[in-house]
């Protein structure tokens, strides 16, 4: 059985079950096994950033690769209040820990045997849920948003889901180019990207209030400065570059957050 198949069947039979409650819920067991979250993952896709199968593979492994026993998935979407547009989660969920060895112990062996497969279940059906919604979330080909509300985004998603979320560990992957076109401030000049003036930029963003909270994430980000349609094979001056990774910088720091890597576009390292 392949390892796609072997999820969905898991998720279907989750969802057989009821896809809101846990598992001690669903079968109604004595003991409960410790509620608290070990590692929350925030995904945060830019409906404006177009993504290549390349980069789309890289968050969607990376986004997969946390769900386990005891931690938390958040999928959002967020772009411009333009249409249908606006900042919107997807999907979350909350999976299970297993019950300690006393608590075992103490329970029914069919009951055991219940809660062990749901727990699995329960795996197959975060995974499955977060790859169907973040496929669900990127650009398509043929659509095309002109402005991005990416400050406006991560303070909302920061302070009213991130910081709020209590978890031993918080990590989030914010796929976006990074690059502002709103009302605020923008980050190009003529069609193209501009040179960014850090200073300048963090001074707009604070006076609007728009710093935002992370709560102390570690903060990964896919996509920064990438250029798509009829000005991705222009030329991208470095000094571009490096100017949108020290505002970025600069910006993330201010708003409580470890930015373990911003890739450019395309992440170095997998995320641990």
């Amino acid at each position: 059985m392949s390892f796609i198949k072997y999820f969905i069947l898991s998720a279907l039979a989750f969802l057989s079950l009821n896809a809101n409650n846990s598992c001690y819920e669903i079968y109604k067991t004595e003991a409960k096994a410790d509620t608290k979250i070990d590692k929350a993952i925030f995904v945060l896709i830019d409906e404006t950033t177009f993504f290549n199968d390349s980069l789309q593979e890289q968050i969607l492994k990376n986004s997969i690769k946390h769900i386990e026993a005891g931690n938390y998935i958040y999928i959002a979407k967020f772009s411009a209040f333009i249409g249908n547009h606006y900042n919107e989660k997807v999907f979350d969920f909350k999976l299970d820990k297993p019950l300690d060895e006393k608590q075992r112990y103490n329970e029914r062996k069919d009951s055991l045997k219940k809660i062990d497969k749901c727990l699995k279940d329960q795996v197959g059906f975060a995974k499955v849920q977060t790859v169907e919604n973040i496929k669900k979330s990127f650009l398509k080909p043929n659509e095309n948003i002109e402005k991005s509300d990416i400050f406006y985004a991560l303070d909302d998603f920061g302070k009213n889901v991130i910081s709020r979320v209590e978890a031993d560990e918080k990590i989030v992957i914010l796929a976006s180019d990074l690059l502002e076109n709103s009302t605020i401030s923008s980050f190009y000049s003529k069609g193209t990207t501009r040179i960014i003036d850090s200073k300048k930029e963090i001074q707009i963003v604070e006076k609007n209030n728009l710093i935002s909270d992370f709560g102390g994430a570690a903060l990964y980000v896919v996509g920064t400065g990438i250029v798509t349609g009829k000005n991705s094979t222009t030329y991208r001056d470095p000094k571009i570059l490096i100017s949108l990774k020290n505002f970025w910088e600069e910006y993330f720091k201010k708003s409580n957050a470890n930015l373990v890597e911003l890739g450019q576009p395309a992440l170095k390292n997998e995320i641990k």
